[in-house]
């Protein structure tokens, strides 16, 4: 096979694409150029004239929103909504998925219609989308560099128990869903909070101060964000802000360990030593 052959992609039956976080202005072009040319279009994203703007691009487009039932298991909504996607694709294709945000960060269906997708011989594309991640950096002028990252989600983390460095700036996803698969508009009270709470009292102090951080969605508003002692946080979280992302700062800097490294990191014999034609 030459290049001009390897660079020919088979016709897209799929398209998965992400909305971004603060209605249409974070929608890509590249997101646009998908939707026009999908047949369908299935959304997940409650912002306010999203889906009216998409239909300005593509006549047919379906909100997956009412698959959500009070009380239900978000697992078996997710495969209806996969199913749904992925059937319309067999029929007619090609369609396109939807989804707030960027497709691939904590958005199970896009996981299930590719791997169906692969089983039909169907070929899918999926383009990237502005995060909640993307926006939380900017919400909290966050630099992961300096420091590094950490994130996790929060039943996740519980369940596998998974360890946190306390040097290290943390994030933890859907902490309003935290102990249950089921999909639920009820406010959790201090009970559902208590054992996150408990862990993370493991690692870092009680008096040390987090953000629930949630990201605007409109252009004129400016993010929400509550800044209390963690060893308050069940009790704050029932009364206060559920729904976002709690970001834990970290205790302290991490010393050097080794300073050797460091040094050549600024040393120009130590680049030329490590670059070609030395």
């Amino acid at each position: 096979m030459n290049a001009a052959q390897h660079s020919v992609r088979r016709p897209v039956d799929i398209y998965i694409v992400g909305l971004g976080i603060r209605n249409v202005q974070q929608i890509t072009r590249e997101a646009e150029q998908a939707v026009r040319l999908s047949k369908k279009v299935f959304t997940v994203d409650a912002g306010f004239g999203i889906d009216e703007f998409l239909r300005t691009l593509s006549p047919d487009v379906r909100s997956m929103l009412d698959h959500y039932q009070e009380g239900g298991d978000r697992l078996r909504t997710y495969r209806a909504m996969a199913a749904e996607v992925v059937n319309a694709a067999v029929d007619d294709s090609p369609v396109c998925f939807a989804t707030y945000g960027h497709p691939k960060i904590y958005v199970y269906p896009s996981h299930l219609i590719e791997q169906a997708a692969s089983l039909l011989g169907l070929t899918v594309r999926v383009l990237p989308g502005i995060s909640a991640l993307d926006t939380i950096i900017t919400d909290l002028s966050l630099d992961p560099g300096p420091h590094g990252l950490q994130m996790y989600e929060a039943t996740d983390l519980l369940a596998r128990e998974r360890p946190l460095q306390s040097e290290v700036p943390c994030l933890l996803w859907q902490v309003s869903a935290v102990e249950t698969a089921m999909y639920t508009t009820k406010r959790g009270n201090a009970e559902r909070y208590r054992r996150l709470q408990d862990f993370l009292l493991r690692t870092y102090p009680a008096d040390h101060e987090v953000t629930m951080v949630l990201s605007s969605t409109y252009a004129l508003l400016e993010p929400l964000k509550e800044t209390f002692p963690l060893g308050e946080l069940a009790q704050l979280l029932a009364r206060g802000l559920q729904v976002g992302t709690l970001y834990i700062p970290p205790l302290k800097e991490r010393p050097i360990s080794n300073p050797d490294i460091l040094y050549d990191a600024f040393n120009a014999e130590h680049l030329e030593r490590i670059t070609a034609g030395s």
